[in-house]
Formats: structure tokens, sequence, C-alpha cells
């Protein structure tokens, strides 16, 4: 399921884009949720409290938070967001593309270049996305596993931790949590019974440990040193020696 929130102050625009999409992706058999804002303010908010979105639709001018400034609040939070602004306008252009902004719409909108540009989304989100999911204490967790930086095994629970600093816990095995990522689209390599890490997180490794961008060091093992230097090397496009 992709989550897609619409921004924008005209109730008529805001109700025609949230159509649009649930049409499409009922065309495409896409599994949707949306939620509408009618407020760059409300919005804003809702990313605070910790709400992630794939794709949000943005309108540039509106009365209560516009669309640009809600977007750098947002980029501050979340880099991986796809943003598609909605306008007749285009005077923002420029200011656009330094937000990383994955498309543009005009209005009025015109629905074989909507749905067009959609599925290209949808495309880079099913091509980028992929979480890793847990559950502990009766409630379930998701993380985008480009932010996991690495996992921890400690008697029967499992931490994961996140290049943010942030942590979680759950019970279960590090084998079976590297069963479960090791055909996932993010490289997570096992340097020891109690560790798997994030290969886009090591700055630098040695024979027996590695470290990681947030400063962390971490252990190889004796018996896992052959199997990781084939894996780290390989993973760089050369050979390395072990």
């Amino acid at each position: 399921m992709i989550k897609v929130a619409v921004c924008d102050d005209e109730n008529m625009i805001a109700s025609q884009i949230e159509s649009m999409v649930l049409n499409i992706c009922k065309e495409e058999n896409i599994s949707v949720d949306i939620d509408v804002f009618y407020s760059g303010n409300e919005l804003e908010k809702e990313i605070f409290r910790g709400i992630r979105y794939d794709l949000i639709y943005l309108d540039i001018q509106m009365a209560n938070g516009d669309g640009i400034s809600a977007a750098k609040e947002i980029r501050k939070i979340d880099e991986n967001v796809l943003l598609i602004y909605i306008s007749g306008y285009d005077k923002y252009m420029l200011e656009l593309f330094r937000l990383d902004v994955f498309a543009f719409v005009r209005k009025p909108i015109d629905g074989e270049n909507f749905k067009k540009i959609f599925l290209d989304a949808n495309h880079k989100i099913c091509n980028q996305r992929f979480y890793f999911s847990y559950h502990y204490k009766n409630e379930e967790f998701k993380i985008l596993c480009m932010d996991i930086a690495y996992f921890e095994s400690k008697g029967r629970k499992i931490n994961v931790y996140t290049r943010d600093g942030g942590t979680g816990q759950f019970n279960g095995k590090l084998s079976e949590v590297e069963d479960t990522l090791k055909n996932g689209k993010i490289p997570f390599l096992r340097i020891h019974q109690s560790y798997l890490v994030n290969y886009h997180h090591i700055r630098s490794r040695t024979k027996t440990a590695v470290a990681l961008m947030n400063g962390t060091r971490l252990p190889i093992s004796e018996e896992r040193q052959k199997i990781f230097g084939m894996q780290y090397g390989k993973l760089l496009g050369g050979e390395i020696d072990v």
C-alpha cells in the first residue's frame, strides 16, 4: 500500500485530486490510503506528529501555510517523500527544484498527464521503498530500511538502531531478521552472531571491526571475517583483501 496526502485549500480541487488518485489505483490494482488537508499548517502538524507519506500533492498558494513553506519543513523531517506540486503559475519553478520536487501539475488538471505522473511516482516508490516491520507489546512498527543502521541481538530480544539515534526493540532471532531482509533492496551484512549491519551505513572497516557513519564501532567475529570481506567487496564492485 502507498500512503498519499493531498493538500489544497480549494475543496473542489482537493476532492478532484483524491478522486483521480482513487480511480487510477482502482484501474491499476494499486492499494492506496489517502489523507486530505486544506492548509499547509494542517499537513505539517500531521508530519510532525510522526505520520509518514510516500507521496504528497501540494498546492503552492494557500491561505493558511503555503506549499513551498510546508515543503521546506517537511524536508527537514522526511527526505524520502515524493512531492508533486499543483498550481496554475510557473514563477515558482526554480524554488521547486531546490526542494527536490518530483513533478509539477498545472491547473486545470489534465487527466492523462496526471495519471502518467502518478504512475511514474508509484513506480519510483515501489522501487525505492522497503520497510522493516515488527510487533512489540501489542503495537506494530515500521521503519524505512535505509534509515536502519544495524540490528543487535541480546538474548531473546532484538534491538534496532536508526541513523538519527532512534531505537526500537522486539522479540526474535537475528537469523530470522537476516532471512527477512536478504531479498530486499537494502543490503544488510552479518558481521557477528550479535550484529546485522546496513551496508550503506558503514564508513570504514578493518579486518576485525566496522565503523558506522554515526561513529558506532562494531566487531567482526573471526568466523565471519572472510564471508563479510567477500560480500563487502562485491557490493563495492571490486576485490578487497580479507
